[in-house]
């Protein structure tokens, strides 16, 4: 039997492959078929904390941001569908001088970018934004109030009804073991035959085991994070998004509680309990007020990581594109994947230059304002202090 040729196929069913499915239907391109290897949002979506921020340091970084918070904050309106985002803000925080002088240029390109929300605050007034916190040491906060967080599987799934209106076909449990060029377009091996004149690989960490036998590669690879969620706590108090770059410590409203972890340490940590044991060394000197907080559920988290931070995007060659990142996915992933349909549909933005993201790009590794940095000397000296 001869198999249907489909205009656009998306490997992939997170967040990045479900708007560029809905996109590019919304863009005119007809026949659109999506397949996703178990559910919806399963993968490495599933497994992201859902943050929503502005304090990045390059303009197309900072662009994405503006255009991602204006997404998340009106999704649930734009598609009728449970989508909700809680405003509770983001604040970054440091006691290292280099990296505080990261966070003031950052913010002046960010009031440059047209993001004037970004207030670095002094350690005297965080705690009026965090109670339970400890400035001590600390040389301020990048702090946006606008900011917060949602949860990324509500806009797949608002998105997979909108994309399905249009016409959208959605295939789940569908998984590829295969991709390869005919004849005839990208041939895709799974469940059944399926073929398609363009190709976009949105699949996360699974991705670079799909296209390196066409001899393509991404630095994608997994970063199980293990956190805690507390019982309900600070009722009716806003708890925003709060990193202590300087020792991981991170902390995030959840439901009536909070999420805890401790990220950006090497090695990783290795189990919840490991978790809980950093995060109450590291509390003792940055967030006294949370010390006694009492553990309701354990979490395991999958998010990706790889190369220097930034996402994947492009043609790897004719008809056959890469679309995903190695962090900030749920933040980026809807404003980037309309930008790649635009592409796809022969009418492109040219106010935004995505070439920095070229998928076939020299690998590097990653410099951010905290991901895998050493602990500064007086995290050391504390730490040791409490244990």
């Amino acid at each position: 039997m001869t198999a249907r040729i489909h205009e656009l196929a998306i490997i992939g069913g997170g967040i990045v492959g479900i708007a560029l499915a809905y996109y590019a239907a919304e863009q005119g391109i007809g026949d659109v078929v999506l397949v996703e290897q178990s559910i919806l949002g399963s993968g490495t979506t599933g497994g992201s904390a859902g943050g929503v921020r502005q304090q990045f340091a390059t303009e197309l970084e900072i662009e994405m941001s503006k255009r991602g918070l204006e997404f998340w904050k009106s999704a649930e309106l734009r598609f009728d569908s449970p989508c909700p985002f809680h405003e509770d803000g983001y604040l970054l925080l440091t006691g290292q001088d280099s990296i505080a002088g990261e966070f003031e240029a950052a913010a002046e390109l960010q009031r440059r970018a047209g993001l004037p929300g970004v207030e670095l605050i002094e350690p005297g007034r965080l705690t009026e934004i965090v109670p339970w916190l400890s400035s001590e040491g600390l040389l301020f906060g990048s702090w946006s109030p606008a900011d917060g967080h949602m949860t990324p599987t509500d806009g797949v799934a608002a998105l997979a009804r909108a994309g399905r209106r249009l016409g959208v076909q959605i295939r789940e449990n569908w998984p590829v073991t295969r991709i390869r060029r005919g004849d005839q377009g990208w041939e895709i091996d799974g469940p059944e035959p399926l073929i398609a004149r363009r190709l976009v690989v949105a699949a996360g960490y699974w991705t670079p085991d799909l296209i390196r036998p066409l001899g393509h590669d991404v630095d994608i690879r997994l970063n199980v994070q293990y956190q805690v969620l507390t019982e309900p706590i600070f009722p009716g108090q806003r708890v925003p998004i709060t990193i202590d770059v300087d020792s991981g410590l991170f902390v995030e409203r959840e439901g009536q509680g909070l999420s805890l972890a401790v990220i950006g340490r090497t090695p990783q940590l290795a189990s919840h309990q490991e978790v809980q044991y950093e995060f109450i060394r590291r509390a003792q000197i940055r967030a006294p007020g949370l010390l006694n907080v009492k553990i309701a559920k354990e979490v395991t988290l999958n998010p990706a990581i790889g190369g220097d931070g930034a996402p994947y995007v492009g043609e790897l060659e004719p008809g056959l594109w890469v679309c995903c990142f190695v962090g900030h996915g749920a933040m980026h992933g809807p404003p980037v994947a309309e930008l790649v349909a635009r592409e796809l549909a022969g009418r492109p933005d040219r106010s935004v230059d995505m070439s920095v993201w070229d998928p076939g790009r020299p690998p590097a590794k990653k410099n951010s304002v905290w991901w895998r940095r050493p602990e500064p000397e007086y995290v050391r000296i504390a730490l040791e202090a409490v244990t």
